[in-house]
């Protein structure tokens, strides 16, 4: 398969950490750290992606399952893919409780949470459960469609009247400010959608990237974006008053498009459409590698066991919207951001001591 379905998952995960909990917690650490954090994360970024394309070039076709039945005892294994799916899962359904709770308040918030939750679940789990190949053409459709609107909506925040680039500037003399783990893990998930390779490495005989500086480039301009453009709309201490900065940030640019006057209008579609690829992208990966470690359920010779697990996804997660309040749900996500670069680091570890396994076999 062609390389550019490596771009597209790059730059899906860079568009998904533009409105959910990403610039908020970046904007709460804005006087702790943000800005060098958002500096740091290029660099770092950078070379995880670069040395894991690289480790997993050495295991051309093999996606991890395959690559850990190969080369490592069944109880890591089954361990390992176990934990790593929890993880995809939990990706993906921050990010579906976030726009759920977004569509409720800011588009109907008459409409009943379990038809929204349910509504966005049947596409999801159609999606997730398809073949891996069909998940990467469907991705690619989506962000054909909206990325150009996307980039509209960008433009006109930058190009806004009242952007108040003083308040910009006070955000920027807090630079010398040493940011903590979390904050620096926060800003590195705009360039983690490369492991979503963990799977679909299935497809590729190499994955080193010879456009790694433009990948870099794009995260930094995504960042930035995703941090400077509320506190230019809303002043530098204005900010902190929102739970979806980007929401209130759109909600303040007008436009003059058709019956559309309000940029948050399009925004809210947009977002929704990115965000329900990038959850069916993390359930899939999900479920693939909690797949590989449990038994086959056949019915009629199918194995039904992808949609039974994506069935469980479902329930826990209508669970989470009906019953769990929003605050253990944004405190679900700073554990998961936090996890985050330990998370990549240890894969990172992995591949290099599978190589050096490889190696020595042969």
């Amino acid at each position: 398969m062609s390389k550019r379905y490596i771009y597209m998952m790059l730059i899906l995960n860079m568009l998904t950490n533009i409105v959910a909990y990403v610039p908020k917690m970046l904007l709460e650490q804005r006087t702790s750290g943000s800005i060098l954090a958002i500096l740091l994360a290029v660099p770092v970024g950078m070379i995880i992606i670069y040395l894991y394309t690289k480790y997993l070039s050495e295991f051309p076709y093999m996606g991890l399952p395959e690559i850990l039945e190969k080369y490592t005892s069944k109880w890591f294994r089954i361990t390992y893919l176990a934990a790593q799916g929890i993880l995809w899962f939990i990706a993906g359904l921050i990010t579906l409780l976030a726009f759920t709770s977004i569509s409720k308040q800011f588009i109907n918030p008459d409409m009943n949470e379990l038809l929204i939750i349910s509504s966005f679940l049947a596409l999801i789990i159609f999606g997730a459960v398809m073949d891996s190949k069909k998940v990467l053409f469907a991705t690619e459709i989506i962000l054909l469609v909206n990325l150009p609107l996307i980039a509209f909506v960008i433009y006109k925040s930058y190009t806004n009247e009242y952007m108040m680039w003083e308040s910009i500037q006070i955000a920027v003399s807090y630079f010398s400010e040493i940011p903590n783990i979390q904050t620096l893990s926060t800003a590195l998930f705009v360039y983690s959608g490369y492991a979503n390779l963990v799977i679909f490495n299935r497809y590729f005989k190499d994955v080193k990237l010879k456009y790694l500086w433009l990948v870099g480039l794009l995260g930094l301009i995504t960042l930035a974006t995703t941090y400077f453009i509320p506190i230019g709309l809303h002043g530098f201490d204005g900010v902190a008053s929102f739970t979806y900065p980007w929401i209130a940030t759109t909600d303040a640019i007008r436009i003059e498009l058709w019956i559309i006057e309000r940029v948050s209008i399009l925004f809210l579609g947009l977002y929704i459409n990115v965000s329900i690829a990038s959850v069916i992208l993390h359930w899939h990966v999900a479920l693939e590698q909690i797949k590989s470690v449990v038994p086959k359920f056949e019915i009629k010779k199918k194995n039904i066991m992808p949609l039974l697990i994506a069935s469980i996804f479902s329930i826990i997660a209508i669970f989470f919207q009906l019953f769990v309040e929003e605050i253990f749900v944004s405190n679900l996500a700073k554990l998961w951001l936090l996890l985050l670069l330990p998370a990549q680091i240890i894969g990172l570890l992995l591949l290099k001591w599978i190589l050096k396994r490889k190696e020595s076999q042969s």
